[in-house]
């Protein structure tokens, strides 16, 4: 995990922490401590103190609260960490140098990875880099947008090779890491060292290769890094928001090496492989991915979020996470509460007046036979309908107001529909798709 990441996620924690105690609380003890570093071996997140302060204290109010923040790790990390807080802000690291243990994330597997159209070659590609480096792949360079998978698939391919072929090194490398550790090598005279750490390895994993733009130095020394390793028949892997065609300020002879083997682009993932991600997520969070309501909140977050899985299933994340603290069941309702960012936009544009005709057409009926009083079947399902989505997808409408735009209906006969089409939703997946359908035309 970089340390960019760890950071995103300690914020999430905070986040989380805030609604579970006072806020106050929160920003005085535990916002001022900056994460720089987990241990996987010793199942440990250390926190740097401010400077000039008693460190002491900070570690008694983590204790105190503890119970707290080991619930909030759960759901950040999925698993919970002991917390040291320290005044070193660098902690000398004496586990295996190749083994990278610390740098890689635990939920990046191949197994975790859910594979569609958009990533396909992608994840086919690294699979058969893990298992058994290849010239023709040399190096696989993955480029695509943030939050698409480029980062997983790699850390998959460290995972592999540390499990199954466990007589090769390997070590994972962010472009920031590898520009600070050369710029301490230089000033403290261990470029040797430094050159030995990156040159005797099987697979070198290096992340986000754009940031080197620019610096001479680093640019120079990756160059003869790719000829030493590429020349021995070492396995290199690169990622980039951008193929390398479209790398500014990068010399052209590092360019032209990065497209000897296989640059693969990775695409914002289509709905249905939203979908398979949410769900694999789910089930990894032991819940019951046939429940309705949990379908429901996948199917919105899925039609919300189209461009980037880490959105996507940080999304999903802060909804399980305030249902678990607060107690309150998973539900489409509180989806919208907790994620009013993600809807804000699309749902500003969608009135009661469009779901109505969007339900109409769907039924081939008209708007006014849902006003009227018609009773028969095929005029007062598609109503309740109506009814069901108006009151979710917009919430400032209160049954009493329903009433008014459908013929001046009493709240009450509102409310029966909008319970009767919650209830079929337990048990009618044939229902739920029906819905989804309506929602695709809405644009939703």
């Amino acid at each position: 995990m970089t340390k960019t990441e760890l950071k995103a996620c300690w914020d999430s924690v905070l986040d989380l922490m805030r609604k579970k105690v006072d806020p106050l609380a929160v920003d005085t003890f535990f916002k001022p401590l900056s994460p720089i570093k987990i241990s996987e071996r010793e199942q440990k997140l250390f926190l740097l103190a401010p400077k000039e302060s008693n460190y002491a204290f900070y570690q008694s109010r983590v204790n105190n609260h503890m119970n707290s923040l080991s619930e909030c790790m759960n759901s950040v990390f999925g698993k919970v960490y002991t917390i040291e807080v320290t005044e070193k802000e660098s902690l000398q690291d004496t586990e295996d140098p190749f083994s990278a243990e610390d740098s890689l994330n635990p939920k990046y597997t191949f197994e975790s990875f859910v594979d569609g159209p958009n990533n396909r070659l992608a994840y086919a590609a690294s699979v058969s880099v893990a298992e058994g480096y290849s010239r023709q792949y040399n190096p696989l360079f993955l480029y695509g947008g943030s939050g698409l998978g480029k980062t997983h698939l790699m850390h998959a391919i460290g995972h592999y090779v540390s499990q199954k072929r466990a007589r090769k090194k390997y070590i994972y490398v962010s472009a920031e890491t590898f520009t600070t550790e050369l710029i301490e090598a230089i000033r403290n005279k261990t470029q040797q060292a430094f050159k030995d750490k990156y040159r005797k390895v099987d697979y070198l994993l290096f992340d986000d290769v754009q940031f080197i733009a620019g610096n001479k130095a680093v640019e120079e020394e990756l160059f003869n890094t790719f000829e030493a390793l590429y020349n021995s028949n070492k396995q290199l892997v690169f990622t980039s928001d951008r193929p390398p065609k479209e790398l500014n300020g990068i010399p052209d002879r590092l360019i032209s090496r990065f497209n000897w083997g296989l640059p693969v682009d990775i695409q914002p993932p289509e709905y249905e492989t939203r979908m398979a991600i949410l769900k694999n997520k789910a089930i990894l969070e032991g819940l019951d991915i046939s429940d309705p309501n949990l379908i429901a909140v996948m199917d919105v977050i899925a039609q919300g979020v189209n461009s980037n899985i880490r959105e996507l299933e940080g999304s999903f994340t802060r909804v399980l996470a305030h249902a678990a603290l607060t107690g309150e069941k998973i539900s489409l309702s509180l989806a919208k509460r907790v994620l009013t960012d993600v809807f804000k936009t699309k749902e500003s544009d969608i009135s009661p007046s469009d779901i109505k005709k969007a339900v109409a057409n769907y039924y081939k009926i008209k708007v006014s036979e849902m006003e009227s009083s018609k009773r028969s079947r095929n005029i007062a399902y598609p109503r309740q309908i109506a009814i069901y989505m108006i009151r979710e997808l917009c919430p400032n409408y209160s049954f009493p107001k329903l009433g008014e735009i459908f013929g001046g209906r009493d709240h009450t006969t509102i409310l029966h529909s909008y319970e009767k089409i919650c209830d079929e939703l337990k048990y009618s997946p044939d229902l739920q798709n029906i819905i989804n359908n309506i929602k695709a035309n809405l644009e939703l």
